[in-house]
């Protein structure tokens, strides 16, 4: 069938709509949606990099929270024995007894068990709670927590932590006025280490012409597995971004 002029161009047309349609959905339309696709990851890894930087820039202020903490904890660990085996205690002893001239006859030392210490906390009581200020409260209006500590219901607690306690029993000889164990006792005192004497007994009675007698010490040793303060102090305070290493199967893909 012969087609007129103006069928050819309505026809000519049609085809260039069909073929505009098809090339929309087969082509720009999936361009789109890959685009946005990759817009949407872009965002996502954009605000992964914001989440991540803000973290790093923190970095430096923690670095130096952790030394100032690490700094405090120094101190008191220094109080603290170092946790070790029982005849390393045997040994530290030993030495401060020698120098007060204590006559060792014999040491026992039970191994060192872990056990939980509560700061020891006084509580002030009606500080800020008081009978004028409770009466002339009529309406009530006062917080809960006012009453609480004026009842004693409020209290503080301390913290507790856990540290090994070893005891250690000595037996002694000694002069009648026990000289040098009390020049032992007062070492320890001032020796700034959480140790003390916690028993101090006589042998049964004996023939004390030599003016000696036997006796035994009940000691405990309080002590920590310290932190490792100058490997803290070492801590950097920048960060060094390394290149993340392509393995073999990441690299055969």
């Amino acid at each position: 069938m012969k087609l007129s002029y103006r069928d050819k161009v309505i026809f000519i047309c049609a085809i260039v709509i069909v073929i505009l349609v098809a090339g929309f959905f087969l082509f720009i339309k999936p361009a789109f949606e890959d685009m946005n696709s990759a817009k949407s990851a872009l965002e996502s890894k954009q605000s992964e990099q914001a989440d991540v930087q803000s973290k790093i820039d923190t970095l430096p202020q923690l670095v130096e929270t952790l030394k100032s903490t690490a700094s405090e904890v120094e101190e008191i660990q220094s109080y603290f024995l170092t946790e070790q085996d029982p005849y390393l205690n045997e040994q530290f002893v030993h030495e401060i007894l020698d120098g007060d001239r204590v006559t060792v006859l014999g040491m026992e030392t039970r191994y060192t068990s872990a056990s939980p210490f509560t700061e020891y906390v006084v509580t002030p009581s009606n500080v800020v709670s008081y009978d004028l200020l409770i009466d002339g409260d009529l309406y009530e209006e006062l917080p809960q927590e006012v009453y609480d500590n004026y009842n004693g219901v409020r209290y503080s607690t301390g913290s507790s932590i856990t540290i090994g306690v070893t005891t250690m029993t000595v037996n002694y000889r000694d002069s009648i006025d026990l000289k040098n164990v009390l020049a032992f006792a007062d070492t320890i005192s001032e020796y700034g280490k959480t140790m003390q004497i916690t028993s101090l007994t006589k042998a049964e009675e004996k023939d004390n012409s030599t003016g000696e007698e036997d006796g035994s010490l009940e000691l405990k040793l309080y002590s920590i597995y310290p932190l490792n303060i100058e490997r803290v102090m070492e801590e950097s305070d920048t960060v060094e971004i390394v290149d993340v290493q392509e393995t073999d199967e990441e690299a055969a893909e």
